[in-house]
């Protein structure tokens, strides 16, 4: 059976030279970022964070499937370590929300 095709209701096509703007301005801001391996102690409002973990989910991903999870981690005590989570299953790994 096939799959029931959904228009995007809430698609806008923009102009060519709105479209070219645009398209610059997201390679520059793609353009300035970095892979980060050192870690901020300042605090994030919790509603960015939920706003960029919804952004991210809304991505493509094979099949459609979005196999990713995400853990969000805080630090609650003075002088508390990052854990290293990076080679340990998501069920192993103690949260701190």
């Amino acid at each position: 059976m096939p799959a029931h095709f959904v228009p995007l209701s809430s698609y806008v096509e923009y102009p060519s030279g709105e479209m070219a703007r645009r398209t610059r301005a997201f390679y520059a801001d793609m353009n300035r970022r970095r892979t980060v391996r050192d870690f901020s102690d300042r605090p994030v409002a919790r509603q960015i964070i939920e706003d960029c973990l919804r952004t991210a989910g809304t991505a493509p991903s094979g099949a459609n499937l979005q196999p990713w999870q995400f853990v969000v981690a805080g630090y609650p005590a003075e002088g508390a370590q990052v854990p290293d989570i990076q080679r340990k299953p998501l069920s192993d790994i103690a949260v701190f929300v």
